[in-house]
């Protein structure tokens, strides 16, 4: 029997889901670390938590599974994207990584728009961001030129992870993306950036595709782990690259989305002539393929949010049970989801979260149903944008995250889009995409029919025709509410 590892190292754990060959993913071990938090704006974590994290997972699974020791044939990675590590030429991380919701460098992206905003639109095709990597790296050359002085490689998380157990410094094309400083078109470190800001090209990792091998286990890894056979280190992406890969398995007629703290709408595209930077444009883990993404930045959170300040002893269930004793647009209440200003399509951090329409008759109910409909608003705004730009209408959206739990949530979504929304019985995300490039690597098999093999969808939820019309009236008016105010700020 040949057995395959997803691993993703995810914000606060890394996760690993463990399959055999006929079929089956047999069992998952996972492991978490904290975010570090000393300012306002800073988010960093200690590149070692990583490794602690990964070892005592892998460790789990071999002890769980003891029999396939001997047969692991390969694995491979999933990571989140734009955070930055930087190794000196020991292999050390120099200071703790700065993390993808990091957002220090406002000063260093004004910096990127006002002197090489076309440019980057051209070529990267994506709008410099907080979260992207080279603001980091300017950061870092600005603020602590010290440390960028001993900076031999630099790399993203999940690379951290392949260069310990391998000794190899790569990425692949899915993250390196993220970085706002590689071609998406040439699949290439854009040299001109770099000659711009006094990047060496020999500090850029390697670039490989996201099924190519990284190489096999260094003997110490062999030791550590008490292996005694090689297995293929397979590169694997971006988080959000594989969570697609891990859902959709025909990328004509399937979106995703997915509703975790942030939400995200995924399509595949090879279209980036039309208005890049309404939306993030990245090299997916398929060769030869981009996808177009939107992000809404307080998606569950909302829900989150709004349980802690105002009914902080009920669980979610009870929320919405509440939310469904309203009704459609939720008696005249809208909620702007704006908590941390808004990311697709506005990209303004000014904007702020309004309950809208609020009367004295409105009880909590109303309240909790509007946040929920608010974040499917939210989500169709950033659809809708990156479907008028390119003229793409995907057929069905299969969601992911904590959603899935929630069928009112979910029903919601389905008549908000006027699509249908397909559950899976699989809901392992970026791990789940990370497996199948494994697979795919040591096999041939082609993605579609990996994912065929072990995952199926479970549920679909059907649009209703009168809840599409009374929530479009609705739709329009939150979004004539979010244009004004980021008109207005």
């Amino acid at each position: 029997m040949d057995y395959y590892l997803g691993i993703d190292l995810g914000t606060s754990s890394l996760k690993i889901v463990l399959a055999d060959n006929q079929g089956r993913i047999l069992g998952n071990s996972s492991s978490s670390f904290s975010i570090i938090s000393e300012k306002e704006d800073y988010s960093e974590e200690n590149p070692t938590d990583w490794l602690r994290a990964f070892d005592h997972a892998f460790s789990e699974i071999l002890e769980k599974y003891p029999q396939i020791k001997e047969n692991i044939v390969s694995i491979s990675f999933s990571g989140q994207m734009h955070s930055l590590v930087m190794i000196d030429e020991k292999g050390n991380p120099i200071r703790p990584a700065i993390l993808w919701n990091d957002v220090r460098t406002t000063e260093q992206v004004k910096q990127l728009k006002n002197d090489i905003l076309p440019h980057l639109l051209s070529i990267e095709k994506n709008f410099p961001l907080e979260g992207f990597t080279l603001p980091k790296i300017l950061w870092m050359m600005e603020n602590e030129p010290e440390n960028w002085q001993k900076v031999w490689k630099f790399m993203m998380p999940k690379d951290y992870l392949i260069y310990y157990l391998t000794d190899k410094v790569c990425t692949d094309y899915s993250d390196a993306s993220g970085t706002i400083m590689y071609d998406v078109r040439k699949h290439q470190w854009d040299e001109e950036i770099l000659k711009r800001f006094d990047i060496r090209l020999d500090q850029c990792p390697e670039l490989l595709y996201s099924t190519d091998s990284a190489g096999v286990p260094t003997e110490q890894i062999k030791e550590k782990f008490n292996l005694t056979k090689n297995f293929a280190v397979i590169m694997g992406g971006a988080d959000n690259a594989c969570g697609a890969l891990g859902t959709i398995d025909n990328i004509e007629e399937q979106g995703l989305i997915s509703v975790g703290t942030s939400g995200v709408v995924l399509t595949y595209s090879n279209d980036s002539m039309n208005q890049v930077g309404k939306y993030h444009y990245f090299n997916s883990l398929i060769e030869g393929q981009d996808y177009k993404m939107g992000v809404t930045l307080s998606a569950g959170y909302s829900l989150d949010w709004f349980k802690t300040r105002f009914a902080p002893g009920e669980d979610f269930e009870t929320l919405t049970k509440k939310a469904g004793e309203s009704s459609i647009g939720s008696k005249g209440i809208l909620f702007l989801p704006y908590l941390f200003g808004e990311r697709s399509p506005y990209f303004n951090a000014k904007m702020s979260a309004e309950f809208v329409g609020m009367k004295a008759y409105h009880n909590d109910g109303d309240l909790i149903r509007s946040v929920l409909e608010g974040v499917a608003f939210s989500l169709k705004n950033v659809y809708q944008t990156m479907r008028d730009l390119s003229n793409k209408q995907v057929q069905k959206f299969r969601i992911t995250g904590g959603v899935v739990k929630n069928p009112l949530w979910l029903q919601m979504f389905a008549d908000i889009f006027n699509s249908p929304i397909e559950v899976l019985a699989i809901d392992e995300g970026p791990a789940f995409g990370a497996l199948i490039c494994a697979i795919h690597a040591s096999t041939g098999q082609l993605p579609s029919e990996i994912w065929k093999k072990y995952n199926q969808v479970k549920k679909i939820y059907t649009p209703e025709k009168e809840a599409i019309e009374e929530y479009e009236v609705y739709y329009q008016k939150f979004k004539q509410l979010s244009d004004k105010m980021d008109a207005s700020l």
